[in-house]
C-alpha cells in the first residue's frame, strides 16, 4: 500500500464533526458545499483505498493499494 498523511495545524474539530465529516452535504463552513471530502472518499475507494481522519491535530490518512504492474 501507499500511505499518505496530511496534517493540519488549525483548531481541529469535534467528535460530532468527525462522525459526519464524510457525509454528503456535511459542512461546518458558511460557504461550504459539503462535496469535497465526500468526493475524495469516493475517488479513493473507487481505487481500492481508504481514507480516515484523526483529530487534534487534524490528520487525514489515505491508503491506496500499490499497483505492481508496469504501464
Amino acid at each position: 500500500n501507499v500511505l499518505l498523511e496530511f496534517e493540519d495545524t488549525g483548531t481541529g474539530f469535534s467528535y460530532m464533526d468527525k462522525k459526519e465529516i464524510f457525509e454528503l452535504l456535511s459542512t461546518t463552513k458558511q460557504t461550504g458545499t459539503g462535496l469535497g471530502l465526500v468526493s475524495c472518499k469516493q475517488i479513493i475507494e473507487n481505487h481500492g483505498g481508504s481514507i480516515s481522519v484523526k483529530e487534534n491535530p487534524t490528520r487525514f490518512i489515505v491508503k491506496i493499494p500499490k499497483n505492481d504492474s508496469n504501464p
